[in-house]
């Protein structure tokens, strides 16, 4: 199964796109922890708002 593809949108200030890609892997393999990490904030990166809401669509079903 390939793994899905995201889009996020690339802020000011946003969601450490590395930590967030690793951590999307590990959820579309079913190997996430229970909890989202607490992803750290960097330059350029993803935005906040969109990794929160697929993140919360991914874990609901």
């Amino acid at each position: 199964m390939e793994p899905e593809i995201f889009a996020f949108a690339i802020v000011r200030r946003g969601y450490d796109r590395a930590q967030v890609d690793a951590y999307l892997a590990q959820l579309a393999a079913g190997a996430a922890p229970d909890a989202p990490p607490a992803f750290d904030l960097a330059r350029r990166g993803y935005d906040r708002a969109q990794v929160d809401a697929r993140i919360a669509e991914l874990r609901a079903g």
